[in-house]
């Protein structure tokens, strides 16, 4: 038996291998790894210099303290955080008491309270960070799709990353055999973002028993509950970013009837997508969890009645994981942090339309957003191949004989033991 060594980035990655060209190039056949800058390390030392971008990205409405209308997002510094969205919806009440203690800290008014908030946040993305970096234990620099995001360093001011810190505690629990946590992460996340519900039926859809799919989706409940029993986030209906804002304002108003049959029928079809997927790579991995809860949540977000431009949060964990090529996960953030910016310039009234009520480049950000979630989706279904290489991370962890799959082999349970 035959243990396989952890993926190197510079090696099976092309776009990693020619940005490497600047510090020497590629891994080498005879590199040894040092004993500190472990990627655990490396990552959460990444992690912190995204938050710091990010930080330095909401100056410019530090001096106003977020107190002018339009100027947060014509300047793209806006945040939930100092009261400021671009959606209509509100968060759980328990935003509240966390506010309410960041003003017992010191120091006062709107500013103040944001930086208090921020050290919150900022922690979850660290710790969320550590979890990714455990999720696979072949592909630990797999976490850098979380770590060094644009999306990331955007939007992490924002209720929304406690979403997304469910999320990664939803992955790193299932594929390590704690669905209890997997499905905490998962209650504890939907109460900020209900996509990540979608989420967790895509991520415990793949491997484990069904003892272990009832054990999470009773935690998740229980979790979702308490979290909102204070009282439950409020969405304003057709909203900021969806598809349905745009029918609206193009004179093509749905129902809510007619969105709730499209929505599950776009979320069959991605169920569908997900079984084709589990059947043609025939092995259960880490990475196919990734995957199946990409897939859907990418489906739900495309048909969501708001979306605004944080909610990106929520899938990139599971992107992180799930994509194989950096190329992809560009892609698709940067048709995002495009649409990101022509909806803050609509929001805050930026576009200037030359006709009444022409509204055409908003538009445009939300088929960018839409075009990008497509990509991401497409880009996981087309990747899974029939017969695994050794550095695709699409195989499993431990090869017997002449290199041949264990068949006996669940690396969702075996993931706690060294050998995985």
């Amino acid at each position: 038996m035959r243990v396989q060594p952890a993926q190197a980035p510079s090696r099976a990655d092309p776009v990693v291998a020619a940005m490497s060209e600047v510090v020497g190039g590629p891994l080498g056949d005879h590199a040894a790894p040092h004993r500190w800058w472990t990627p655990a390390r490396v990552l959460l030392g990444a992690t912190g210099v995204a938050l710091a971008m990010g930080m330095a990205g909401k100056s410019a409405c530090v001096t106003s303290g977020w107190g002018k209308d339009e100027q947060p997002f014509r300047q793209l510094c806006w945040t939930e955080l100092a009261g400021t969205s671009a959606s209509a919806g509100t968060p759980p009440h328990v935003t509240a008491w966390l506010e309410r203690l960041a003003g017992l800290l010191p120091g006062s008014g709107t500013v103040a309270t944001t930086a208090a908030l921020a050290v919150i946040l900022a922690a979850l993305a660290l710790l969320a960070t550590a979890l990714l970096v455990r999720v696979d234990a072949r592909r630990p620099w797999a976490a850098a799709g979380w770590a060094l995001a644009p999306v990331l360093v955007a939007h992490w001011l924002s209720w929304e990353l406690v979403a997304a810190f469910g999320v990664a505690v939803l992955l790193w629990g299932w594929t390590t055999g704690r669905p209890w946590l997997a499905g905490v992460g998962a209650g504890i996340g939907a109460a900020f973002a209900l996509p990540v519900a979608v989420a967790l039926v895509g991520v415990i859809a793949i491997g484990g028993r069904t003892r272990d799919r009832v054990d999470a989706l009773l935690s998740a409940a229980a979790a979702y509950v308490v979290v909102t029993l204070p009282g439950r986030a409020r969405s304003g209906g057709v909203d900021i970013g969806s598809v349905w804002q745009m029918l609206d304002q193009a004179g093509a108003s749905a129902s809510a009837t007619t969105r709730a049959v499209v929505q599950l029928v776009v979320l069959a079809a991605a169920a569908v997508g997900v079984a084709w997927m589990v059947r043609r790579s025939g092995r259960i991995t880490p990475q196919t969890s990734a995957r199946s809860g990409l897939v859907m949540v990418c489906a739900a977000l495309v048909v969501a009645p708001s979306a605004p431009p944080e909610l990106a949060l929520v899938a990139l964990p599971l992107a992180a994981i799930a994509v194989r090529r950096w190329r992809d996960l560009l892609v698709w953030q940067g048709l995002h942090v495009v649409s990101w910016v022509i909806t803050g310039w609509y929001v805050g009234g930026g576009l200037v339309p030359t006709i009444t009520d022409d509204v055409r480049a908003y538009w445009l950000a939300i088929l960018l957003r839409v075009a990008g979630l497509v990509w991401i989706a497409v880009a996981v279904l087309r990747d899974v191949p029939e017969v695994p290489d050794v550095w695709s991370g699409d195989d499993d962890a431990v090869e017997v004989g002449r290199g041949e799959a264990d068949p006996d082999l669940d690396l969702l349970t075996d993931t706690r033991h060294p050998s995985a």
